[in-house]
């Protein structure tokens, strides 16, 4: 509808990144897709989505689709809702939408016809979490003449290398994890609640300018600590009880986060045993780090230290790819993780979250970490946080 006085053919775009930078990220996608010969890529990751285009919603729980051919133009696909949002924070201006009574695969068929596609070799990310098997079968009927392979990576073999763009994101996000770890580490004190110290980090993370995180903040006491992933959970903080802290701070979708080991006076031996190993860890680790070297020789720096530190070292990967983020997970592990059999090679603005843990379930977990951007000769740390055990 047109509202008088107002020219609604002007839209006000709200890009990530100048369009030259998108157009960069497009043509190396392009690039691998000559590689594996495909005419068409079907993009349904989010961060993938956003990598190419700057279009991002927290409604990624319903289909959405960027379709990339060899040559001309990209087209979105999303819920009707959405179109706004394409208008507003994509570069790419050609998209169609479907409503809640629609079916978007049948619209993804009808568009990729439109494209002259229909026969053409198709990639689809099978690995994606956004298309659904019975989804994709269906396809498949629509489009029986065209071919169809695995496009899983191909956006993500540019992703994985950052732009000096992106790494201004993650530095900012990594000044914002700083902030929240400090703001959260002051709260802990005999009687305190870990709602409190939750609380206290995304106060000061929000106000600092983090968006929505990946995942949720990390909050927890005592034997909680040896649980995976525990957040917080409304318990009392106790003397002696170990307080674990992971943060994240988020700048355009890109992250970085941060690890930190706290223990409310007296500190028993045992703990801090466990956090001088977890830190000694990581720091060999980052040691370790140069272009060219396969991940998992760096992964057995780290194994290795925390085997003879008396501890188990063998049973996870430590340290992931992290950038571009959406929940439910801050990292881009899936793409490059430090673990076991990884012989991929490290090169330069390769970005990495290196969680350190020293485990012993049933009594705690004492961990370490940084965000680190792999350089020309070696490592930098981004995350600036003091690298001890906070004695509260």
């Amino acid at each position: 509808m047109k509202v008088p006085g107002i020219d609604n053919a002007v839209v006000q775009k709200d890009l990530a990144f100048p369009i030259v930078e998108f157009q960069r990220r497009l043509k190396a996608v392009r690039q691998e897709m000559a590689k594996r010969r495909l005419d068409l890529l079907v993009v349904s990751t989010p961060e993938n989505i956003y990598y190419l285009s700057g279009y991002h919603t927290v409604g990624y729980y319903s289909s959405q689709f960027l379709l990339i051919p060899r040559n001309g133009d990209p087209i979105h696909i999303t819920r009707g809702i959405e179109e706004t949002n394409v208008k507003v924070l994509s570069w790419i201006d050609r998209s169609t939408s479907y409503m809640d009574h629609e079916s978007p695969v049948e619209l993804l068929a009808t568009t990729i016809q439109s494209m002259g596609c229909a026969n053409s070799t198709i990639g689809v990310e099978k690995i994606s979490w956004f298309l659904s098997i019975l989804d994709y079968e269906r396809l498949k009927q629509l489009l029986h003449g065209a071919i169809f392979e695995d496009g899983s990576h191909t956006v993500e073999s540019a992703r994985v290398v950052k732009s000096n763009l992106e790494l201004e994101c993650i530095r900012q996000a990594a000044r914002i994890a700083d902030a929240g770890m400090e703001a959260g580490i002051g709260q802990i004190r005999a009687g305190a609640n870990e709602n409190d110290v939750a609380a206290e980090i995304q106060r000061v993370v929000t106000r600092m300018g983090s968006e929505y995180p990946g995942l949720p903040i990390f909050v927890a006491s005592g034997v909680r600590t040896s649980h995976a992933h525990a957040t917080w959970s409304g318990r009392q903080i106790l003397k002696g009880d170990p307080v674990l802290l992971e943060i994240s701070g988020c700048v355009r979708r890109y992250s970085a986060a941060l690890m930190r080991l706290a223990v409310v006076k007296p500190a028993s031996r045992e703990l801090e045993r466990m956090e001088e190993v977890s830190r000694k860890a990581l720091e060999n680790m980052i040691e370790a780090i140069r272009p060219g070297r396969p991940l998992e020789e760096v992964w057995n720096v780290w194994s290795r230290t925390v085997t003879e530190g008396g501890y188990e070292g063998r049973f996870k990967r430590t340290g992931y790819s992290i950038g571009i983020n959406f929940p439910p997970d801050w990292g881009e592990g899936y793409m490059l993780s430090f673990k076991r059999g990884e012989t991929r090679t490290l090169r330069p603005n390769m970005t990495f979250h290196i969680p350190s843990l020293v485990k012993v379930f049933g009594f705690a977990d004492a961990g370490t970490s940084e965000t680190v951007l792999v350089t020309e000769t070696g490592c930098e740390i981004l995350t600036n946080c003091k690298r001890q055990l906070f004695v509260c």
